[in-house]
C-alpha cells in the first residue's frame, strides 16, 4: 500500500492513527488547513480534510467512512476569552481554521450576535488574545487554552444545541478518480482498535502531551471517527446553513 496518507496534526487524530503508526505506516501530519492545501497540490492521496474544504470541492472528491466529528461537546474547538462570557466586540481567529471559522459565523448569525472576526496569523490563545478579548482556537492549542482562559463557547456543543446534530470537522477524501477503499479500511481497522484501547492510548498521550489521562479518555470518547447517519445529516445541515448565509 503505497498511498500517501495524511492526518490532522492534533491529539484528536492520535486514536484513529495509533495502530497504523505503531505498525510502521508512514503518515503525513499537518494542521487541517495546511493538510487541505497539501492534498490540493497532489502531495497526499488520502486524508481527512476540513469539512468546509470538502463542501467547496466535493464535485472532484470521493469520500470514505473515516471522519473526525463531535457528538456534542468537542472540547478542542473553542472561543476563549479574558472575560467571563462572550460579549459583542471582536473575536481573533486562528490561522489554522477553515471549517471552525465558518461554523462560528453560522452560530453568531443564529444567535443574532454582532461580533466582528479578525484573522490573525497566530495559533495560540495568548497570542490571539493580544488582538482581542475573545479568540477562536482549535486543536491542541484549544486544549492548552482550557487551563488558562475562560471557555465562553464550545462550538461542537453550540452546534448540537442549535441543530441536534453531530458536527463533522473533517471528512476523509481522495481524488474522485482514485479509489482509496483499501486505505480507508486500514484506517477504520485502526479506528476500531483504538476505540477498544482508549485507556492505553490515553496513557501514551498523557506521557507525550502532559495532559491528565481522565481528560484524554473523556476527549477521545466525545469524538466519533465514522460517518454514520447522524454525521451525514450533520454535514448536510452544515452545507445548508453555509449556503443559506452565503458562505459557500
Amino acid at each position: 500500500m503505497n498511498a500517501r496518507i495524511g492526518k490532522f496534526g492534533f491529539i484528536n487524530n492520535l486514536l484513529p492513527y495509533f495502530r497504523l503508526e505503531h505498525d510502521g505506516f508512514p503518515i503525513i501530519e499537518a494542521p487541517p488547513a495546511r493538510l487541505a492545501a497539501m492534498f490540493g497540490r497532489g502531495e497526499i492521496d488520502f486524508a481527512p480534510v476540513p469539512s468546509f474544504y470538502y463542501l467547496k470541492n466535493k464535485g472532484s472528491l470521493r469520500t470514505y467512512d473515516f471522519c473526525v466529528a463531535a457528538k456534542d461537546k468537542v472540547l478542542s474547538v473553542l472561543v476563549v476569552s479574558k472575560k467571563e462570557q462572550l460579549e459583542n466586540g471582536s473575536i481573533a481567529i486562528t490561522n489554522q481554521t477553515m471549517t471552525s471559522l465558518n461554523l462560528l459565523k453560522i452560530i453568531l448569525i443564529e444567535r443574532k450576535m454582532k461580533n466582528s472576526l479578525v484573522p490573525v496569523n497566530e495559533s495560540g490563545a495568548s497570542d490571539l488574545l493580544k488582538h482581542s478579548s475573545h479568540a477562536l482556537v482549535i486543536g491542541d492549542e484549544a486544549i492548552k487554552a482550557r487551563r488558562t482562559c475562560n471557555v465562553v463557547m464550545d462550538l461542537g456543543e453550540e452546534w448540537h444545541r442549535l441543530t441536534g446534530c453531530s458536527m463533522v470537522f473533517g471528512i476523509s477524501v481522495s481524488r474522485k478518480d482514485a479509489d482509496m477503499s483499501e486505505v480507508n479500511e486500514k484506517v477504520m481497522e485502526s479506528v476500531r482498535w483504538g476505540e477498544k484501547n482508549i485507556h492505553r492510548i490515553a496513557t501514551e498521550a498523557e506521557k507525550k502531551f502532559g495532559l491528565r489521562k481522565d481528560f484524554l479518555e473523556m476527549y477521545f470518547e466525545s469524538l466519533t471517527y465514522r460517518m454514520g447517519p447522524e454525521e451525514v445529516r450533520g454535514i448536510e445541515l452544515f452545507e445548508e446553513k453555509c449556503r443559506q448565509y452565503s458562505l459557500l
